[in-house]
């Protein structure tokens, strides 16, 4: 998990918060690389978060060739 601290409180917060990550994908798919790029954050950061997300039921990921597509699941 990647935090940083909040310069007026001290304290520590996410900064990839699971719904950054929840509403990019409404309605859309997208590979792990496209995350990263719209959340300006690393290939592996997107990955990990995306990993956390499907293994709570969240989002659903599909191998397409050598990458792996990204989607909401349905609730």
């Amino acid at each position: 998990m990647v935090r940083q601290r909040d310069s007026e409180t001290g304290q520590y917060e996410e900064v990839y918060s699971d719904e950054r990550f929840l509403q990019l994908l409404d309605g859309t798919r997208l590979g792990t690389s496209e995350v990263a790029e719209q959340l300006g954050c690393h290939r592996t950061t997107a990955h990990d978060k995306l990993t956390q997300l499907e293994k709570r039921g969240l989002v659903i990921s599909t191998k397409v060739g050598n990458t792996l597509v990204w989607e909401r699941a349905e609730s």
